[in-house]
């Protein structure tokens, strides 16, 4: 990679976590999958004891990569129809950078409204903990038009570790085919400077839907998996926080125990600036279950400007072990026709 390249993508990593800026969330490809993370409201969601594995790696061929890891457990409670959970999250920036360790406790409540629809509300308390290695940042006094000048930084430093308290909700509307989640995050806008100066973490509002339709028992595809149920599922997903926001639409099919899926990110109608274009990436996934054990690997191909930088693209990996069964026998509960694994 360049030094022009390198010293601009630094600078950028730099800005973003070290001084007063409106830093952004974690993005996840497979949102549905990180469902925890989505929204607290689907916490017991599945009726059943589940444990979630998930990680991103993003511009694995940058030196300003990003890794984050997330493991998650929720269970439901059907006597009091509610949902527990507990999900932490570690994120490392830029090497070793900037670390982020979070970790959040989650309540939902599930109402049926009808016999066709049900409503779940969920709340989400958690704990943050950032750490700062300076010694393994470049500053911008460290460069010349030649290049890295090997010489100390005259910039000051903050402090080593920030740790914050931070609050979040949603609420998720579903029936059988059709579901809609609403979700709102960091509702206490707790202060993230390293600076001791005031830098909020912005609001993050984020809304996802789908329907899911039933694949005709005489198409190609019913016929590849014998007497299994065959779903076609378009989704969507936007989310706002601060400047930013962003929009995934695509479309998940679900043939037996393979799921296959694709969609793009970007809003190309509106653009950042003149020569800055809304448009980040496209998507694929494939995904496989076996009795209660699913996985998915989906690949982001950069198609903005960034390609020219030959970040490596982003990777995710799911794993989602689901057993035992908290509900009662004899209490039918209506489940979310998420895209996911039946």
């Amino acid at each position: 990679m360049s030094t022009k390249i390198r010293y601009t993508l630094f600078t950028v990593l730099l800005t973003a976590i070290c001084f007063k800026s409106s830093a952004q969330d974690y993005q996840f490809s497979q949102f549905y999958a990180n469902i925890l993370y989505l929204n607290p409201a689907f916490a017991g969601s599945a009726h059943k004891n589940r444990v979630i594995l998930h990680q991103r790696l993003q511009w694995p061929a940058l030196d300003a990569r990003y890794t984050t890891s997330v493991a998650s457990y929720d269970r439901f409670f059907a006597k009091a129809n509610s949902g527990v959970g507990v999900i932490v999250t570690r994120d490392v920036q830029g090497g070793t950078n900037l670390t982020s360790t979070d970790i959040n406790l989650q309540y939902s409540y599930e109402l049926p409204i009808s016999n066709k629809y049900t409503f779940r509300a969920g709340l989400q308390g958690g704990f943050v903990s950032r750490n700062i290695n300076y010694a393994a940042l470049t500053f911008p006094d460290q460069f010349s038009v030649n290049g890295p000048t090997n010489t100390a930084t005259q910039e000051p430093f903050g402090a080593e570790k920030k740790n914050y308290l931070d609050l979040s909700s949603g609420g998720v509307f579903y029936s059988e085919k059709l579901w809609v989640s609403l979700a709102y995050a960091h509702m206490n806008t707790p202060n993230q400077s390293f600076y001791g100066d005031n830098s909020p973490l912005p609001v993050k509002i984020s809304v996802t839907g789908g329907y899911r339709f039933e694949l005709n028992r005489h198409t190609f595809a019913n016929a590849l998996i014998d007497k299994r149920k065959n779903y076609l599922i378009p989704t969507f997903h936007y989310k706002s926080q601060g400047k930013s926001d962003q929009l995934d639409l695509g479309v998940y099919a679900l043939f037996g125990d393979i799921m296959l899926g694709t969609w793009y990110r970007g809003i190309p109608i509106k653009n950042y600036s003149s020569n800055m274009i809304n448009n980040e990436s496209m998507v694929f996934l494939i995904g496989y279950k076996y009795k209660m054990l699913s996985a998915g690997y989906s690949y982001d191909f950069t198609v903005s400007k960034l390609t020219k930088a030959k970040t490596g693209g982003a990777h995710e990996f799911n794993l989602t072990i689901l057993f035992g069964d908290p509900a009662p026998k004899k209490k039918k509960m209506r489940k979310i026709p998420c895209p996911d694994f039946d």
